[in-house]
């Protein structure tokens, strides 16, 4: 099978984590790209990751700009790109790749809004092209063993999932921290993580959000517990929100990074018939719990070879490296890897209906984010970056 030919877009820091999941496809033989190009406006970024492919793959060095523009006109041979801007240039990008006929993987969340994502799943459409979102936390063993565990009802039918994360969290994070940039805070960029599990654990979607959003600390700092070398940030360090999903599974989102002194986290789904737990196992009503590392014994135990293969392809654990092998073997085979965009959208959707609940002060539902129905927090990205 012909090799890949990838044009790397966004060199900056979580395109090191996609660089090691190329790297460790390479060492265990899966050699299903070729990476030719890389693009960043900081081409010293873009020159760092073209050496870092050229020691994995021999040959010659891939050529690097600093405009997409450029690397498009110049390599008409690439088959697919890979995109790990910031959140606001994701349409951008990605838009200009699909319509030059490029298939694209772009880190999560597909865009900075909704209407964003909505332009980049029409681009994927029609021009035919495979879309994926990186959402690589399900791929985990652990994750999949969780999900294996509802699936084969060990805690009955499901009733309530917990997800809490309180602490301080105020640390300088670059243009995370800026709204027109990132979109929103936490909630949205580590958010769309958890928004994507839940709905890949529980089997079913959201229907309705209601959230308060705060921003009780207004700036970053470099030292924390000082509370100095500060800038001014606009983005929220205190979401609550309650979520209503199908076959009447209630949630409970929480992520505080405004709470000094004393910090707590739970991440729970209950059943009719016992609790699973993020950190210490499966706790059924009757009989022995099971820990963690267990439930994924088991899991592992209840698989065949090719289910193995699959989820763990020639054991590989990195799940950035699973990811972008669904995504090549999507391209070769002309199927939909597992996230495409709009398992992508779907998981924004929950993130952006907090934001807009948060925004309107009232439940919204998931059919008015995900149609475009309801924007008044998205309102003032979309015009200010021009998204129509």
């Amino acid at each position: 099978m012909p090799q890949l030919k990838v044009g790397l877009i966004g060199c900056g820091g979580i395109s090191g984590a996609h660089m090691r999941g190329y790297q460790e496809l390479w060492q265990k033989e899966f050699r299903l790209f070729d990476i030719v190009a890389a693009a960043d406006i900081n081409v010293d970024a873009a020159k760092t990751r073209a050496e870092q492919a050229q020691e994995m793959q021999g040959g010659d060095l891939p050529k690097t700009y600093d405009t997409v523009d450029e690397m498009l006109d110049q390599h008409p041979e690439i088959d697919c790109v890979d995109v790990c801007t910031l959140h606001s240039e994701h349409h951008r990008l990605a838009i200009k790749a699909l319509d030059a006929g490029k298939h694209a993987i772009i880190e999560k969340p597909l865009g900075i809004t909704m209407r964003a994502g909505k332009r980049i799943l029409e681009a994927a459409e029609r021009n035919d092209l495979i879309l994926s979102v990186a959402e690589n936390y399900r791929l985990g063993g652990h994750e999949r063993a969780r999900r294996w565990a509802v699936q084969q009802g060990m805690i009955g039918d499901l009733r309530m999932f917990f997800w809490i994360d309180v602490g301080e969290s105020l640390g300088k994070w670059g243009w995370r921290n800026f709204k027109m940039q990132a979109g929103g805070g936490w909630a949205l960029d580590g958010g769309v993580h958890f928004t994507d599990l839940m709905r890949f654990n529980l089997g079913v979607e959201a229907k309705e959000v209601y959230a308060i959003n705060k921003a009780y600390e207004p700036y970053r700092y470099g030292d924390v517990g000082q509370r100095a070398d500060g800038y001014e940030v606009d983005v929220e360090d205190c979401m609550i929100s309650t979520i209503k999903f199908d076959n009447g599974i209630s949630a409970q989102w929480t992520w505080v990074g405004s709470a000094p002194g004393q910090g707590f986290n739970r991440k729970t789904i209950y059943g009719s018939e016992g609790a699973l737990d993020w950190g210490s196992g499966l706790h059924p009503r009757d009989g022995e719990s099971i820990s963690t590392d267990e439930l994924h014994q088991q899991f592992m135990a209840s698989l065949s070879d090719d289910e193995k293969e699959y989820f763990f392809p020639r054991g590989i654990g990195d799940t950035i490296a699973i990811e972008l092998k669904y995504f090549a073997d999507a391209i070769n085979q002309g199927e939909q890897p597992e996230v495409d965009g709009m398992e992508g959208y779907r998981s924004q959707a929950v993130c952006m209906a907090v934001y807009e609940s948060g925004y309107f002060g009232r439940a919204v539902t998931i059919e008015e984010i995900e149609n475009l129905s309801l924007e008044g927090y998205q309102k003032e990205i979309n015009d200010e970056l021009g998204i129509e």
